[in-house]
């Protein structure tokens, strides 16, 4: 039974993550402030992905799609397949454009994983340098790679592509996770590792970042959830002496 109920338990404990990570905000506004620039920056990019889109589509349905039948009994299966390639390409081209916004966006998710860390901690946490930040920016572009490869490869995959959604917030919700550990310095295969074993819950923390639209303005504050959730789990296995 607790086998049974141990995903529901942790999925909830990951979508009260990202709650209790706005908590944090709220009560340290200064970074919920600072958190408006990836998000801006996400809007701009959204807007000239969106604008590349609308203008390129037709060359990339041509490379992808095969040519409109001239039977009529076959017209709606091409219509139904063009209708799920559309979707699935807005939705790949959200995430992409979102990880992308986020390597850049690194030096600023990491000065505030570290507050947060800080003040929950009740220690000292080492103030990471801007080289240090860049050279971070580095790890988070392997891991961004990784997860755009998984999510294009569950895209294509008939059947598989349904459970794409969870597997995708899980990937998402990964890249919020884990600053603690790549700020300890732990591999990209170690991270994974370890990642993975919290599967359910970083999948809950990752669902509101499927969110249509507003998960642009969703996206940036999930730092601070995920940023706890890796800390409780470190604390958990050892890795962090609480204070």
């Amino acid at each position: 039974m607790a086998s049974l109920w141990s995903p529901i338990t942790e999925t909830t404990r990951g979508l009260k993550g990202y709650a209790r990570g706005i908590g944090w905000l709220k009560s340290h506004p200064g970074y919920l402030v600072v958190l408006f620039i990836p998000m801006v920056l996400a809007l701009l990019m959204v807007a000239l992905g969106w604008s590349a889109f609308l203008e390129y589509q037709d060359v990339f349905f041509g490379w992808i799609l095969f040519e409109r039948p001239e039977a009529w009994w076959l017209l709606a299966v091409y219509f139904v397949c063009k209708a799920l390639l559309y979707i699935g390409l807005i939705a790949i081209g959200f995430i992409s454009i979102i990880l992308c916004a986020n390597i850049l966006a690194c030096p600023v998710y990491e000065w505030v994983s570290v507050a947060i860390e800080r003040d929950l901690s009740g220690g000292h946490v080492e103030e990471v340098s801007l080289w240090e930040s860049l050279k971070l920016m580095g790890e988070e572009l392997k891991k961004v790679s990784f997860i755009l490869s998984v999510s294009l490869f569950l895209l294509i995959i008939p059947g598989v592509n349904l459970i794409a959604t969870f597997i995708t917030a899980f990937l998402v919700g990964w890249d919020f996770y884990d600053y603690p550990m790549a700020r300890r310095g732990w591999s990209f295969r170690q991270r994974l590792s370890f990642v993975t074993k919290d599967f359910w819950a970083v999948m809950g923390l990752g669902l509101w970042l499927m969110i249509p639209i507003v998960q642009i303005v969703l996206v940036p504050m999930a730092v601070a959830g995920g940023t706890i959730l890796n800390l409780e789990s470190l604390a958990k296995r050892k890795e962090v002496i609480e204070g």
